[in-house]
């Protein structure tokens, strides 16, 4: 049956001219490859060439046949690439989880930067807070965590490549009491960090307990734009939310939260070209946050 030893010896025969030079150019011997079409001619049912002394000319089945198997070795060509970008980690999927901020803030270049240097993975991103998004992680559901590694660095299945930190501030409504003279711990937060890690490390604004948290700083922007919630914030983010959303900053309102983004994935996932190209666009991203 036509195999790709066998195409190729179809194929070299056609282009050659002769099973001479076809034997030579696959490095078999003559009495091999006149084994081999003869008997893939008997398994397709009919002569591939006429004879015409040494010289081979193609029949009218033949000619109909031969661009299908250049196409089949070109099918077995494209396949091994592939294997080897897979191998390399230069193509197929990698699954990417993103946390509030670095969605906002990170993600949208380092992404830019990966494909402007020509990478043909493809990237699936999930974004979501962050605890939910190590989980996954740690189950093999996504092969890299950007976000802030909250308690991932003393996980020894995870292995953590730390960001820049960065401190939280207030945003509000313009016109908001707190702007005057109203205490800001009489306001509802809303906020992208989880209650258990506001509860370790409380914001001297807001209520005791958030009043809207969500994963997504478009979605608390607009809502801190059409009440009295106070935002918190990242610093890096904080230019952004003011410029599409109208908010502005609470003075006089340091914290002592501090953001901790960083790059996670398991200890023990095997290596990958893509993964570390896409470190490198996140540290640079960061490097110009």
């Amino acid at each position: 049956m036509l195999s790709l030893r066998t195409a190729r010896l179809f194929v070299a025969s056609a282009d050659a001219g002769t099973l001479t030079a076809a034997a030579e150019r696959l490095h078999v011997s003559q009495p091999a490859a006149t084994k081999s079409l003869a008997q893939l001619e008997a398994d397709l049912g009919g002569a591939l060439f006429e004879r015409a002394g040494r010289k081979l000319v193609l029949t009218r089945m033949g000619e109909a046949l031969l661009p299908r198997a250049r196409a089949l070795l070109q099918q077995a060509e494209d396949l091994k690439s592939e294997a080897e970008r897979w191998r390399s980690g230069e193509d197929g999927v990698l699954s990417v989880g993103a946390g509030p901020s670095v969605t906002y803030r990170l993600l949208p270049e380092a992404v830019a930067r990966f494909y402007r240097a020509g990478r043909t993975v493809q990237l699936t991103i999930r974004a979501g807070a962050a605890n939910a998004l190590l989980d996954q992680v740690r189950r093999g559901a996504l092969d890299l965590v950007a976000a802030d590694m909250g308690e991932a660095e003393h996980d020894p299945a995870l292995r953590v490549h730390a960001l820049p930190e960065e401190g939280v501030a207030a945003l509000v409504r313009p016109g908001h009491p707190a702007l005057a003279s109203a205490p800001p711990e009489r306001f509802p937060l809303a906020t992208a960090t989880p209650p258990d890690r506001l509860a370790r490390q409380p914001l001297p604004w807001g209520g005791e307990r958030p009043g809207l948290v969500c994963d997504d700083y478009t979605v608390l922007a607009l809502a801190c734009a059409a009440s009295d919630h106070i935002l918190a914030a990242p610093h890096s983010v904080m230019d952004r939310l003011m410029a599409e959303h109208g908010l502005v900053p609470l003075p006089d309102a340091p914290s002592g939260l501090r953001l901790r983004p960083a790059l996670i994935y398991r200890a023990n996932a095997p290596q990958s070209t893509a993964r570390d190209h896409l470190f490198d666009c996140f540290e640079a991203a960061a490097r110009r946050a």
